[in-house]
């Protein structure tokens, strides 16, 4: 039987109270952040989140938010989880915050030293046979994470694992194709994938899921195309150190440039809110090493909130907002 989530909020403060007491924190006069968060506490110089089942990124994401309203805290992040509680110090490194990572075991707490980044992965040559149909078909091909693919506007209708091309948008739509399709060409598949794909991305099809997803990647596709849209002279997409696990939910999409100074700048490009953004900005950035990032959101998702959070990392960065139809779907 699932809880209510007001007895699910008064559970998990009453949790986060035992801990930061038993921890030894003094806890005189805790402020309450109930309203809007059911793990958060406020106490005279700390700001306490306990993280239940969130990514590392979206548990530091919701810490920075609390911290936009309470910049003079120190926010302290307990995990249960070692290996997420890893991945947030690292990410928290490239803020500039006061942050604690703490896990919680056997009724205590001990801070955390960030993790190490995973090692990049090679790029192999793609075969020649892909190459060949994603040309024929009009696809862009991109290596992201080990794997190549091919997409139109951001979305992807072709990969590569090792030399079997997998054809269609998503695992499921791939495994379907698979079974429907055995009697096509594999070229004749990405032709047909890649029309019906271009008939939906745009902002005449309204909340067709081929117009709303990886909204992200297709604004991406577009400053690729026209690096002058963020005015500079060059841009490639890069590798987040995370790979998107789903094309439903939100996840930002990252390229490096440079502008007419010949400086490195990181490009991220994000859809709507999305609250794991400035953390997976900050852990890219130790990647890369650029002298600045960028920011790029449609400009009706430029909201105040953004701007402020955005000042937490520690590379200077500047946020630009670009028109196009990967803003229009469902409205961010």
């Amino acid at each position: 039987m699932s809880i209510e989530p007001e007895r699910r909020a008064e559970l998990l403060r009453g949790k986060l109270l035992a801990i930061v007491k038993s921890a030894g924190y003094l806890v005189e006069d805790p402020g309450s952040e109930n309203e809007t968060h059911d793990s958060a506490l406020l106490t005279q110089d700390n700001c306490w989140l306990l993280v239940n089942d969130e990514t590392p990124q979206s548990a530091l994401g919701k810490g920075i938010l609390l911290l936009s309203r309470h910049p003079h805290l120190e926010l302290c992040l307990i995990f249960e989880d070692a290996t997420s509680a890893g991945i947030a110090a690292r990410q928290a490194t490239g803020l500039n915050i006061k942050c604690k990572v703490m896990l919680l075991h056997d009724e205590s707490l001990t801070q955390v030293e960030p993790s190490s980044f995973p090692k990049p992965f090679e790029a192999t040559p793609a075969s020649k046979e892909f190459l060949k149909i994603c040309q024929s078909a009009g696809v862009s091909t991109i290596y992201e994470n080990g794997t190549w693919r091919g997409e139109i506007l951001g979305l992807e209708v072709v990969r590569l694992e090792g030399e079997n091309i997998q054809i269609g948008v998503g695992r499921f739509d791939r495994e379907a194709g698979e079974l429907l399709n055995y009697e096509k060409s594999r070229s004749d598949q990405l032709v047909a994938a890649s029309n019906q794909v271009r008939s939906q991305r745009n902002a005449e099809a309204g909340s067709h899921p081929l117009a709303t997803l990886a909204r992200e990647r297709w604004l991406r596709h577009s400053l690729l195309e026209e690096p002058s849209l963020v005015e500079l002279t060059d841009l490639e997409p890069i590798d987040l150190v995370h790979e998107r696990e789903n094309l439903r939910d939100p996840f930002p999409a990252a390229a490096i440039g440079k502008d007419e100074d010949q400086r490195k700048v990181l490009v991220v490009c994000s859809v709507g809110i999305d609250i794991a953004l400035v953390p997976l900005v900050a852990e890219t950035s130790q990647v890369h090493l650029p002298d600045r990032i960028v920011l790029v959101l449609p400009p009706k998702d430029l909201l105040p909130v953004i701007h402020t959070i955005s000042k937490f990392l520690k590379v200077p960065s500047s946020l630009i907002g670009v028109e196009g139809e990967w803003a229009c779907p469902t409205g961010s």
